[in-house]
């Protein structure tokens, strides 16, 4: 774990440092709250997760596979159909969709 140096500063082991680093690492642990569990300053702990960081090797960005919604059908006879009630009166419109349009003109007028 730690043991004094000559100067009477602690070392830690590669492996020490490797697993509190880890533990830094997982579950998105505070960095205080470890060094505190592990008797590390924080600053310390901080420079061994910088320094671990930096040995990493740069990967190149790989390919991420993706699921495609398949496009949304259009009706087979391309008109559209509302249904509308306003108070008493219900009305039923068809109309082409190339004609859009002029049904939504039409259904402003009548609703206002």
């Amino acid at each position: 774990m730690n043991q004094k140096g000559l100067r009477g500063r602690r070392q830690y082991s590669a492996e020490f440092k490797a697993r509190v680093v880890a533990l830094c690492q997982r579950d998105a642990a505070l960095v205080a709250e470890v060094a505190l569990a592990h008797d590390v300053d924080a600053a310390l702990l901080r420079r061994w997760i910088r320094r671990h960081v930096d040995t990493l090797p740069l990967l190149p960005p790989g390919l991420v596979p993706v699921q495609l919604e398949p496009p949304a059908t259009v009706p087979s006879d391309d008109s559209l159909r509302l249904d509308i009630r306003k108070g008493a009166i219900q009305v039923h419109v068809h109309c082409p969709a190339s004609a859009a349009d002029a049904c939504a003109h039409l259904l402003t007028c009548w609703l206002a």
